[in-house]
């Protein structure tokens, strides 16, 4: 199991409904492509540090999700892409630490 961050900005005049839909919408894609969604963090509303689409803030959401799809990335990065109401996104693989196992000199 390979283990990913999505950080999803959407635009600030969406309402609390709309917000609410679209998380789902996101969760519910990564489960339906086989991931498990591990944590959701709701940042709210924040300033953008420079406009985006016109936009000088947005609602910010991190989910990590876990998966063994390798094609899940690239499937949820297409539909961020065409989502109008997605303004910005950023997914990340994560990687385990190493074991500290070596002494340092």
């Amino acid at each position: 199991m390979r283990s990913y961050e999505l950080v999803v900005v959407l635009k600030p005049t969406m309402s609390d409904e709309e917000l609410n839909a679209k998380v789902e919408g996101i969760q519910n894609l990564i489960q339906q492509n086989q991931g498990t969604m591990t944590n959701l963090t709701k940042w709210g509303r924040r300033n953008l540090s420079y406009p985006i689409q016109k936009f000088n803030s947005g609602y910010y959401f991190i989910f990590n999700y876990e998966t063994a799809n390798s094609k899940l990335p690239a499937t949820l990065e297409y539909n961020l892409r065409i989502d109008e109401d997605v303004i910005r996104f950023l997914n990340m693989k994560l990687h385990k630490p190493k074991a500290a196992n070596q002494e340092v000199a």
